[in-house]
């Protein structure tokens, strides 16, 4: 599983909304896994989630985290 995690971070850290049906099969997900997921990291403050079109894009806070290590 952290390998999935990284490569979903992976998948959206270039800034942009990403919707969830694009990322789940990319990560060999199934849709309602990977929004569940999405919607943990959205609530501990990762990764940023949009209802109205069900996307994921990366916190821009932990994108330069990331950027910087």
């Amino acid at each position: 599983m952290p390998d999935n995690l990284d490569q979903l971070l992976q998948l959206i850290d270039d800034g942009n909304w990403h919707p969830i049906g694009d990322v789940a099969p990319k990560l060999g997900w199934d849709f309602t896994r990977t929004r569940q997921i999405v919607l943990f990291l959205s609530e501990h403050g990762l990764v940023a989630y949009r209802s109205s079109d069900q996307a994921v894009k990366i916190d821009s806070d932990l994108l330069n985290l990331i950027k910087k290590v």
